[in-house]
C-alpha cells in the first residue's frame, strides 16, 4: 500500500471545513467526556501535546 489505511471516521474529518472542525472540537473539549478523559488538562505538557497535534493536522491542509 502506498499510504496507511485510515478509518472512515477520520477520513470524514478531511472533508469538513477547518472552521467547522475547530468549532466541533472546541465543543467536545468542553464536554463531560473530555473532562473525565483528561483531554482538557491545563498543564503545560498537555498544551504542548495539543499544539503538536494541531500542527500535524495543519500540515496536510497547507499542502492541499
Amino acid at each position: 500500500m502506498e499510504t496507511p489505511p485510515v478509518p472512515r471516521a477520520f477520513a470524514a474529518l478531511w472533508a469538513l471545513p477547518q472552521g467547522l472542525l475547530v468549532a466541533v472540537l472546541r465543543r467536545f473539549l468542553k464536554s463531560p467526556t473530555a473532562v473525565h478523559s483528561g483531554l482538557n488538562d491545563p498543564s503545560a505538557a498537555m498544551a504542548a501535546e495539543l499544539e503538536q497535534l494541531a500542527e500535524q493536522l495543519r500540515a496536510p491542509a497547507r499542502a492541499r
